[in-house]
């Protein structure tokens, strides 16, 4: 797939991140990496109105200047990202309403079903409140990513998850901001929540051939 493809591919995805509530006026930010550059949403950016040539390249490894100025102001944080799991080819920021609600409630999310664990890893990890746009929220971030989960929730914040693909990402996403749901409404009915064990994880790699990283340990 060419530049020109899947930047218009990410466009995409921002509107329909929009439709699906997980973003809201112009909150979020998206990115992509191409060779050594990163492609970013410009600052200020309405997710739902973009077009391939808004996003802003930034280098991955080396100074950017001027190109700052004009690119998301969580620029630092995607940058961090690509950094620290080279397989990452797209990054998503978003503030999904349940997994702000779960974070707020100092809950990070384990592994409720499958295909969350297949999709993200054995839990999406909770980070204490940092300011927003800084480096220390950056380091934090890529510190979460670096072990074996690709989705970090951010407390009073929202939501940061990489994937091999745009489409990869917004299916993701989509799938952590359901079972924030889910936990939610299982801790409202009964006041505890069931999630699948470390046996259970494995058992499930072995019948579906599918193997998370276990990058913590390489």
């Amino acid at each position: 797939m060419s530049l020109e493809s899947r930047l218009v591919n990410l466009a995409a995805a921002g509107r329909k991140l929009v439709e699906h509530g997980l973003v809201r006026g112009s909150g979020g930010n998206l990115s992509l990496r191409w060779e050594d550059l990163c492609y970013i949403t410009p600052t200020g950016a309405r997710l739902d109105r973009l077009s391939a040539g808004d996003f802003v390249p930034l280098k991955i490894y080396g100074p950017n200047t001027w190109q700052l100025q004009r690119a998301s102001s969580e620029h630092a944080m995607h940058l961090a990202c690509y950094r620290t799991r080279p397989d990452a080819a797209t990054v998503f920021h978003v503030h999904p309403p349940n997994c702000i609600a779960l974070a707020a409630a100092g809950l990070s999310l384990p592994a409720l079903t499958p295909d969350l664990y297949l999709a993200v890893g054995p839990e999406v990890p909770l980070l204490p409140y940092i300011t927003p746009t800084t480096q220390a929220l950056a380091d934090a971030v890529a510190q979460a990513l670096s072990g074996d989960s690709d989705a970090v929730l951010l407390r009073n914040h929202g939501l940061v998850l990489i994937a091999a693909s745009t489409d990869e990402a917004l299916v993701h996403a989509l799938l952590v901001e359901d079972a924030a749901y889910s936990v939610l409404q299982a801790y409202a009915a009964a006041g505890t929540c069931s999630f699948l064990t470390a046996e259970q994880m494995a058992e499930l790699e072995r019948v579906t051939g599918r193997y998370r990283r276990r990058r913590a340990t390489e």
